[in-house]
């Protein structure tokens, strides 16, 4: 049986809470780089103040992925940014979770 295809004239827009989960994402991404030099430069001493900050960076993994699977909900918009958020905010938690355990 031949599948129906649907037709919609709806302008579709870039998802919200996809562009935020890629937001995210991103930051999350330079926080892990930036921790990783300064981890680097400062011979493994950074102490409390870097691990606050990689928390944070934790934080913004696991809220990119949230969002951007918030985003697969919208109607009507592009899952362009959903996609790219959802993956980064995965493979940053994958990461973020990687450092904690090797730390330990």
């Amino acid at each position: 049986m031949a599948k129906k295809r649907m037709y919609s004239f709806a302008k579709e827009k870039h998802s919200g809470k996809g562009i935020l989960s890629t937001i995210l994402g991103t930051l999350s991404l330079v926080i892990f780089a930036v921790l990783a030099w300064l981890a680097y430069y400062l011979d493994g001493q950074g102490g409390v103040y870097l691990g606050s900050i990689g928390l944070l960076g934790m934080v913004f993994a696991v809220s990119s992925v949230v969002f951007g699977l918030m985003g697969f909900g919208e109607n009507n918009v592009r899952y362009l940014f959903p996609k790219i958020g959802s993956i980064l905010g995965g493979i940053m938690v994958a990461l973020w979770v990687f450092v904690v355990l090797i730390g330990i």
